[in-house]
């Protein structure tokens, strides 16, 4: 039991997994994903009406349940194929922004921070407009986070050589259209707002470099500059001399660990060979184990 669960070691590496399931190291977007299939077990044991709780539903502010404003993205009262492949989009997207840019912690306070914002947007917009709405599923949330993707890396390509910025106007257009021709204006509102504001706020956690003209709280997403140090006064009497045994095998791993991750950060998971590939995972087995 002991090899199949395991906490990963914290620290430097925000890049490593919260634990370990076996081989898979369970992240923050994994665990979003096991959320999501959690919410498709229930409706598949309760039925639609069953999973309602989790919801965000509006019918009064008086009547509005607390927990619903971070529950919505779990809760699934219809299904659909493309409820699927939002968990597979959210996956795949949500993992390399972890991967690369986040890390495990800022990339969970960065979709703590899109749920609510989405949420206050539904429940404003719905107490004004329409209170019988139905705010469900991980459908909402993932368009941001794949959006959110492509305004990071909008030059990077996708099948048949298509640019990430041209997909992404196609969902957009796509979104627009489904809640123009449906008549859901809370739910139009909600998307074109909250992309506004949640663009803003990964502003604030250090992306969207591209986009200067995006408001930057001062200090917010940057890296704090290092202290001085203070001179030390020598001290008469006799030096000790720092021999080569103070270097390790250890110390010589981290630093190469560093510059792979460094590449990842830089040019992207598809950078590295296949040679680098392994060494990476033979690295961070290795500091697992220490």
């Amino acid at each position: 039991m002991r090899e199949r669960f395991r906490l990963s070691p914290g620290g430097r590496y925000p890049q490593e997994p919260w634990f370990h399931i076996g081989s898979l190291g369970v992240t923050t977007t994994w665990l979003v994903v096991f959320g999501s299939i959690a919410g498709l077990v229930l409706f598949a044991f309760l039925g639609g009406a069953g999973v309602l709780g989790l919801a965000l539903i509006q019918p009064n502010l008086a009547d509005l349940k607390l927990w619903t404003l971070v529950t919505w993205p779990f809760a699934y009262p219809q299904f659909s194929i493309f409820d699927v492949l939002a968990i597979f989009f959210f996956w795949y997207f949500g993992s390399d922004l972890e991967r690369n840019e986040l890390g495990r912690v800022k990339f969970a306070w960065l979709l703590v921070t899109f749920t609510a914002v989405l949420s206050i947007l539904a429940v404003f917009f719905g107490s004004v407009l329409d209170p019988n709405y139905v705010l469900a599923g991980l459908g909402m949330l993932e368009m941001m986070v794949v959006l959110l993707w492509i305004a990071q890396w909008p030059d990077r390509v996708f099948i048949f050589n298509i640019p990430a910025w041209l997909f992404g106007v196609v969902l957009v257009g796509i979104q627009l259209i489904q809640y123009l021709g449906y008549r859901s204006w809370v739910m139009l509102l909600v998307f074109v707002v909250g992309l506004v504001v949640n663009a803003f706020v990964a502003r604030q956690f250090g992306l969207l470099d591209k986009f200067a003209w995006i408001p930057q709280v001062a200090g917010s997403g940057q890296p704090k500059a290092p202290k001085p140090a203070k001179a030390k006064k020598r001290k008469s009497g006799p030096t000790v001399v720092t021999g080569p045994w103070e270097s390790s095998t250890v110390s010589k791993d981290e630093q190469r660990m560093d510059e792979l991750l460094d590449k990842i950060h830089a040019e992207g998971a598809d950078a590295l060979t296949s040679k680098e590939k392994k060494e990476l995972m033979q690295l961070r087995e290795r500091r697992r184990r220490s």
